[in-house]
């Protein structure tokens, strides 16, 4: 490790005292987002709890004005279920540092919840779309997941190999602190579910009640594929099948809802999440 990098990773190792003893009290993730600016540079971030398949919790503001109040509720209250974040926290992705690129589905930065400032929560018609996401997962109890995220907005750019290889050398702290920080917020006394109300929205319930008496089970699963940002070819690989197969079936799914594009697809499903919410 070089003088440079000795010297980013100098301030880190000065704050943790201080953080350690803000453990448990507000200003804990504002003061870790500015330890790790002392590690590598980043624009914005956010953390989210993320308790199994019921609703997530909004636990850490690091966004600025860039995301509005409705954007946020929107996301909260459904549109989480698109996000490649939640789903690797539902699959139990491991403990650590990951670039997002590593944990999305192939097509998941060309699709429009990525790409939508009415739906992703930390982009506005302002600010584009992000440079890039890096997040640590942080798993807490059982299900039961904290993702904190670190984002570099559009202009700037993405993070070097050598920021991320810094920033996860403070890994272990960073989700050794997290989980002593958050774990209050997870059930006690079970490794499974946590035991809150459930929103009866997750993932497979809100895609088997979407257009019912127009589309077969197989074709509201290619429809959950397709807008969690899977192509054809990944679909294909998941439901062993053609490619040529999925094609087939994005083709007759969209003459059944009388559309024309993905993106009216993505619209429909939006507008069938958030109904009544």
């Amino acid at each position: 490790m070089g003088s440079l990098e000795m010297a980013a990773l100098a301030g880190w190792h000065d704050a943790l005292p201080e953080l350690v003893s803000m453990i448990g009290k507000p200003g804990f993730a504002g003061r870790l987002d500015s330890a790790l600016r002392e590690v590598a540079p980043f624009d914005l971030s956010c953390a989210f709890a993320y308790p199994g398949r019921d609703r997530p919790m909004f636990l850490h503001d690091g966004l600025g004005a860039v995301s509005s109040t409705q954007i946020m509720t929107n996301y909260l209250n459904g549109t989480y279920l698109l996000d490649a974040v939640y789903s690797a926290c539902l699959r139990r992705a491991p403990q650590g540092l990951h670039r997002l690129a590593d944990l999305a589905p192939d097509a998941f930065f060309e699709g429009e919840y990525y790409n939508s400032p009415d739906v992703h929560p930390c982009i506005s018609m302002e600010s584009g779309t992000l440079a890039e996401e890096i997040v640590f997962l942080v798993p807490v109890q059982g299900s039961f997941y904290i993702a904190y995220s670190l984002l570099r907005a559009n202009g700037s750019p993405a993070f070097r190999e050598k920021d991320f290889e810094r920033l996860q050398r403070t890994a272990p702290m960073v989700t050794s602190l997290a989980q002593r920080h958050w774990e209050h917020l997870a059930p006690a006394g079970s490794d499974s579910e946590p035991a809150q109300q459930p929103t009866g929205q997750d993932v497979e319930q809100a895609f088997e009640t979407f257009a019912p008496s127009r589309l077969t089970r197989r074709e509201q699963g290619i429809v959950s594929l397709i807008l969690r940002g899977h192509s054809s070819m990944s679909i294909g690989r998941i439901l062993e099948i053609a490619e040529g197969t999925v094609k087939i079936h994005r083709k007759h799914i969209y003459a059944k809802l009388d559309i024309s594009s993905q993106t009216e697809l993505f619209n429909l499903f939006i507008k069938h999440l958030l109904a009544g919410r």
